[in-house]
């Protein structure tokens, strides 16, 4: 597989898994509704805007949904864990609750 290809599998995916249409993500990508249309159409990625579209998919992956074994996984952002280990888990929000 090449980086192309990478991010198309990873919108389909992502989409299919979070019931978005194909623009949303590229939106959520790249903030253009038609950017994965013209990746798949043979245009180019620049690599700042690869990278940061891998970062997405990682910091943002459903927790439901295996990520790819074949497509090389950026490691989550520090925002991200932080946020997550600052987010109560349901157990705990049960537990106070009176």
């Amino acid at each position: 597989m090449n980086g192309r290809e990478d991010i198309l599998r990873l919108a389909g995916l992502y989409g299919s898994a979070t019931g978005l249409k194909r623009t949303t993500v590229s939106w959520r990508l790249f903030q253009d509704t038609n950017k994965l249309d013209v990746i798949a159409s043979g245009r180019d990625l620049y690599l700042g805007r690869y990278e940061r579209a891998m970062q997405f998919f990682s910091d943002h992956w459903p927790d439901n949904l295996p990520w790819p074994d074949d497509i090389r996984r950026p490691p989550k952002s520090a925002a991200q864990v932080e946020a997550a280990l600052a987010a109560p888990s349901a157990a705990s929000v049960a537990e106070a609750a009176p």
